[in-house]
């Protein structure tokens, strides 16, 4: 299976590393505006460097493509690789809007071909065993939840700073917590939130309130961390029967320098560690799709529709934020 690679910045790279671990996956070419870039991380997987995108998509030997450019060109590159025939693994968020959503799953549907979106938390083993556990209903029904994602603004591109490129921290970052809460608590109703803008219409910090009908969930995210925080997150599920809760916190300033993580079940009079899922969620995620693609299956995490909600519900958190009312979904 020939991959390519659009995109050779973090998430870039991130992609081609898992890549390269599977056994049959060949990558054969990334991309970069920057040559040097490109050309760093072709040396690394074994891939030829380019800075033109179309090349890449456009390529007949090339079977699938993971898209990792910034979220304002998801649309075009995505609908160009599909109807070119190419499988594509798309980097959250979806897009901007769901509209834009709309016109990538029409195309996946048109062309016969996988499109899968990179919500890596539904592969990360604390967050799989986590929603494993509530769903199995082993403490009753859940009540409440409590999603955190914290960090400082984004130091390697400054794509991120303009909110018409990336939809700020509300979309960029906290998108993988409305998805989470989505996964365990199912299909939000509604959004009424407070924020923190870092300039105009970048809504860096972040409190939203969504209601599930009869449980609720809250979100708390922020890039507004002072210098040297370690980034951290978290999903903690009040039940029934008691609660269940995932903490992780880096070495560093970013996810991938390490760090420690607990995932525990307090019941009455009782306290206990619960195992994730083994396995790296970058490589996992990255398998998942290249079986999916093998396989000639449409994938079930992941999935447009589930992405394509978690936009909807993040950009219903950013309407509450500037108009200051509850939103309906």
């Amino acid at each position: 299976m020939k991959i390519g690679i659009l995109g050779s910045g973090f998430m870039g790279g991130t992609h081609a590393r898992a890549y390269a671990k599977i056994p049959g996956v060949e990558i054969v070419v990334v991309s970069s505006l920057h040559r040097e870039k490109a050309e760093a991380l072709a040396g690394e997987v074994g891939a030829r460097a380019t800075t033109d995108d179309r090349s890449i998509i456009e390529d007949p030997a090339i079977d699938a493509i993971s898209n990792t450019l910034p979220t304002h060109l998801h649309p075009e590159a995505t609908i160009a690789a599909l109807n070119a025939g190419k499988h594509v693994l798309l980097e959250k968020p979806f897009a901007l809007t769901a509209e834009d959503c709309d016109g990538m799953i029409a195309a996946a549907k048109a062309s016969g071909k996988i499109l899968m979106v990179a919500h890596v938390l539904r592969f990360w083993g604390e967050y799989v065993s986590l929603a494993e556990f509530v769903h199995e209903g082993r403490l009753g029904k859940p009540i409440s939840a409590i999603a955190s994602r914290l960090s400082q603004v984004p130091a390697w591109a400054d794509w991120f700073l303009d909110p018409a490129l990336s939809g700020g921290a509300v979309l960029d970052l906290s998108v993988h917590d409305f998805d989470v809460l989505n996964w365990v608590l199912g299909a939000p109703k509604s959004v009424y939130g407070r924020g923190k803008e870092f300039r105009p219409g970048l809504w860096n910090d972040i409190h939203a309130s969504v209601a599930y009908g009869e449980a609720s969930g809250f979100v708390e995210g922020s890039e507004f961390m002072p210098k040297d925080y370690p980034f951290s997150c978290g999903l903690k599920v009040l039940c029934e029967g008691g609660v269940i809760e995932f903490a992780f916190q880096a070495g560093g300033v970013s996810v991938e320098m390490g760090g420690g993580s607990s995932l525990t079940v307090h019941e009455p009079g009782r306290a206990y560690a619960l195992e994730g899922k083994p396995g790296d969620a970058y490589e996992n995620q990255a398998a998942y799709f290249v079986d999916c693609v093998r396989e000639g299956r449409a994938p079930t995490l992941g999935t447009p529709e589930q992405a394509r909600l978690a936009v909807r519900t993040a950009n219903a958190a950013r309407e509450s934020f500037e108009t200051g009312t509850v939103v309906t979904i």
